[in-house]
């Protein structure tokens, strides 16, 4: 009697990273909820707060464009090439109901990743706060076609979930909000097909204890509601 060999009987994978991040995620999370919240400062916020929170809201995004990546596997008749993470998915899930803020979460993901680049006026930050005296587009940085319909260049924030869009001011409250925007696309992608987008490897061990991943969203704090500014479709 002739032994199969036991790798004959997978065929074929695809090789996304997903979940895979999950663990590390969790890692840099807890690193960064152990120190204190710095005070706001007009120009950003401290260095660690800031590095500790670009690095997770890069992971996070790239998290979900690899659960994207598979979903364009799955689905490569119905797939529009050239076309955002947002817009994407806005083609497969006509219905998903966090698309306009994953543009959003989308665009300061590439913000951080690529640091758009503010010039900021600190002379006197007492007095006259941080203003702007050049943003990204002045500087010729390669933004973002969509980049003013999302971004509010006076306040430096996006116009719908407030998030910053200066890199060095990015913290634990951004966290939060793209932390919450990716996790629930990804639990609406899994409700539509668990074959496409499986979250099963979300154990993760934080604090010495297994948990959920997406259960960590809960110790990040909100950041103060803001009045949201009017962007056009």
């Amino acid at each position: 009697m002739t032994e199969t060999d036991p790798k004959a009987a997978i065929g074929d994978i695809v090789t996304v990273v997903g979940s895979s991040l999950f663990q590390p995620l969790a890692d840099l999370m807890d690193k960064l909820l152990a120190k204190q919240e710095p005070a706001p400062y007009p120009s950003g916020t401290s260095s660690l707060e800031n590095g500790y929170s670009v690095a997770i809201v890069v992971l996070l995004n790239v998290a979900l464009e690899s659960y994207v990546a598979r979903l364009r596997f799955c689905r490569q008749a119905e797939v529009e090439n050239g076309k955002t993470v947002p817009g994407q998915l806005g083609i497969l899930f006509p219905d998903l109901p966090t698309l306009a803020e994953l543009e959003d979460v989308y665009m300061v993901g590439k913000i951080a990743a690529h640091n758009h680049i503010w010039n900021l006026d600190v002379s006197n930050v007492d007095v006259n706060g941080a203003p702007t005296l050049m943003n990204p587009k002045d500087l010729g940085m390669a933004t973002k076609k969509d980049y003013e319909r999302i971004v509010d260049i006076d306040s430096r924030k996006t116009k719908l979930l407030r998030l910053n869009a200066s890199p060095t001011a990015i913290d634990r409250h951004d966290v939060k909000t793209v932390f919450d925007v990716i996790w629930s696309t990804l639990e609406f992608m899994q409700a539509k097909n668990y074959g496409h987008t499986p979250l099963h490897a979300h154990r993760i061990k934080f604090r010495g204890e297994f948990a959920n991943f997406g259960a960590l969203r809960s110790l990040f704090p909100s950041a103060p509601a803001k009045p949201e500014t009017a962007r056009t479709a």
